[in-house]
């Protein structure tokens, strides 16, 4: 045998075996790339499945492996020419379009990670996660109602997938659906999604529905696990408010004027509240703050108006209703209450004519109609009396103040009989005050059954 030609079969038999070996030598760095992705190694992994691939590239499960690993890289357009290679070699991949589609959804490319969830779920309708990232993906494209559809897909197949639930809830809320999103968000954390997200959610969705007790015991939970802020202070007292719960809100005001910011609205409802447990001092205070930056904001002046009124500073008052009405001269309340404030200062005339100004402004107005009476009465006009009295009680028959004032103004001129009519009706009403003058002015009179 010729020298040269055992060095030659030598080779040829090496050739042989490595390409023999090659499938096999390809798939042991394929494994050991598994191993390090599993281990979050993914560099070190990307490179034994580079070697797996230089090997074999005809197997698509080793392109996905690559893939799969520059995702969590976050490397996601070489992860997507790794999926297209995989899925050039098995087009009918379910998992590979989902995966491709997540990376495109990575990059923001909603329309292309649609079309993959898509086809996904055409080729493996069974599996729970493309429907689920698709109805994501529709609702960052505001398509709600399609978002909704796939979120139910999800729990049809998987009743347990807490994360459907939740987006379905966020999905219905953006619908405007808000008992529908409650019991979503609750099924969610019925489900052991325990964290501030889902809390959050539902307490806005709790208090769209008008559900305010409930959305207070998230807005408590939320303010337990995160020690609190100012909005979380300021959105609980306000709910309180609402629930007419002034004594629970004053204090999570406070709370949320504690912080460094501003907080106007706090100041602004802190100030309400006050007024409601009888506090006016420390709500004039609040309204003041508040009008230092706001000098042109005819309801602060108002406010503070009202609160001196029922504080009894009448002069004070006075002077805060009356620039509202330089703010707004069409204000029927504030006509209605400086006329109430003049007749405390013992000024009817002028009282007389801010009632007659919220009349002109609200024909209905029964309060203005019965306060005017009582200022006509005290200036001895008692016709005009009788008139706004039984105009207020034309508006309300319930009104027992004015059949009480009415009879008043009815004896002082002498018209006992209707006077007493008045009265015994007053006292029907249950105004106890008018039994009295039964007794004075009455007695020779019959009660008409």
């Amino acid at each position: 045998m010729k020298k040269w030609l055992i060095p030659l079969i030598i080779v040829v038999i090496l050739v042989a075996g490595f390409f023999l070996l090659k499938p096999r030598i390809a798939t042991y760095y394929y494994t050991q790339g598994k191993e390090l992705s599993d281990s979050a190694r993914f560099e070190q992994a990307i490179e034994q499945y580079d070697r797996a691939l230089w090997l074999d590239d005809s197997r698509a499960e080793f392109f996905q492996a690559k893939a799969l690993a520059l995702d969590s890289l976050e490397q996601y357009k070489p992860a997507i020419d790794a999926y297209n290679k995989a899925l050039k070699i098995d087009s009918t991949d379910a998992r590979g379009y989902f995966y491709r589609g997540m990376s495109y959804a990575d990059l923001d490319k909603i329309n292309r990670a649609i079309k993959d969830f898509t086809q996904s779920i055409h080729l493996d309708n069974e599996t729970p996660e493309p429907y689920y990232n698709r109805g994501v993906a529709r609702m960052k494209q505001e398509n709600f109602n399609k978002a909704v559809r796939d979120f139910t897909s999800v729990i049809k197949l998987d009743s347990t997938f807490a994360d459907a639930y939740f987006n379905r809830g966020a999905s219905y809320r953006e619908l405007g659906k808000k008992q529908k999103a409650v019991d979503d968000y609750s099924k969610a954390l019925n489900l052991g999604m325990d964290n501030l997200g889902i809390y959050k959610q539902r307490a806005k969705a709790l208090s769209d529905t008008k559900n305010y007790e409930e959305a207070i015991s998230d807005y408590t939970r939320i303010i337990e696990l995160t020690g609190g802020s100012q909005k979380l202070y300021y959105q609980r007292g306000y709910l309180h408010f609402l629930l007419n719960q002034y004594k629970n809100a004053i204090p999570d005001f406070s709370e949320a004027l504690e912080y460094e910011k501003p907080h106007r609205d706090a100041l602004y409802y802190r100030g309400h509240a006050h007024s409601q447990v009888q506090n006016y001092q420390k709500a004039i205070a609040d309204f003041s703050e508040v009008l230092e930056n706001e000098p042109e904001n005819e309801k602060l002046w108002f406010n503070r108006g009202l609160a001196r009124m029922h504080k009894g500073d009448f002069k004070a008052a006075r002077n805060d209703l009356q620039k509202t009405l330089n703010l707004k001269p069409r204000h029927t309340k504030a006509h209605f209450l400086l006329g109430m404030t003049l007749a405390n200062l013992k000024n009817h005339s002028s009282a007389i004519e801010q009632y007659s100004q919220a009349i002109s402004l609200d024909s209905t107005y029964k309060e203005a109609y019965y306060y005017r009476g009582v200022s006509y009465g005290i200036q001895k006009k008692h016709q005009k009396a009788i008139n706004d009295y039984s105009k207020a009680i034309g508006l309300d028959s319930t009104y027992a103040m004015a059949y009480y004032n009415r009879g008043v103004s009815t004896v002082s001129i002498n018209k006992f009989g209707k006077g007493c009519e008045d009265f015994y009706k007053a006292l029907d009403l249950g105004f106890e005050k008018a039994r009295q003058m039964i007794k004075t002015y009455c007695k020779n009179q019959s009660r008409d059954e």
